[in-house]
């Protein structure tokens, strides 16, 4: 068992995303540990498809994430979509509910 004071493989804190200047996901905030996955579920329209793609760094034009979305300790908002696209599908991926 992995110690209690390990840096998370995933930290997102306080995620807010805004839909042209409305807030559509406010304050989400979870903790994955080395190994685990995690599913996301709830009604239709609560937010859960925007919650990954801003953790994904795959949000459409006129949606802004704000934040922290760590992965092993390193801030992922602030890099460049090149710089996320190296981590995609190599680090981290998503399984989208219709592929």
């Amino acid at each position: 068992m992995a110690a209690r004071d390990a840096t998370p493989a995933l930290e997102v804190r306080q995620l807010s995303v805004d839909v042209h200047g409305i807030r559509a996901v406010h304050d989400v905030s979870l903790t994955v540990g080395a190994g685990e996955r995690v599913g996301i579920i709830g009604e239709s329209g609560c937010g859960k498809t925007v919650t990954a793609l801003a953790v994904m760094g795959l949000l459409p034009r006129g949606l802004t994430a704000s934040g922290s979305v760590r992965l092993d300790g390193q801030e992922l908002l602030t890099r460049s979509e090149r710089q996320r696209a190296r981590i995609r599908g190599d680090r981290m991926s998503m399984i989208f509910q219709e592929p």
